[in-house]
């Protein structure tokens, strides 16, 4: 089967279910540096180009996001360009949200 990209609906309902699981400490980091949700060009390779993923959160130039092949939350910072080409991925979002603020990539 041929990977699609995930719908923003569908998105919204993996983003429900992951915030009520989210205990008090991350529940107070995610309000602290949730964002609007925005899409952000990605790159993964030649075959696909520039794509898109889901950001949720943001600490400095650290975007916490969702990366829809992987089905995990992940933290990356974008390049110069403002294309995101590397990223960590974390699994779930309390997991993620907890090191958003100390993740230590290098632009």
């Amino acid at each position: 089967m041929d990977w699609k990209p995930i719908a923003r609906a569908e998105f919204e309902v993996i983003l429900q279910e992951e915030f009520a699981k989210l205990p008090a400490e991350e529940l107070k980091l995610y309000e602290t540096y949730a964002t609007a949700l925005l899409e952000q060009p990605c790159y993964r390779s030649e075959q696909y180009g520039i794509e898109r993923v889901f950001v949720v959160a943001r600490a400095g130039r650290r975007l916490l996001l969702f990366d829809d092949v992987d089905d995990e939350f992940a933290i990356g910072i974008p390049d110069s360009d403002g294309v995101l080409r590397n990223w960590s991925l974390y699994g779930t979002l309390a997991v993620a949200v907890r090191n958003l603020p100390t993740e230590a990539l290098s632009p």
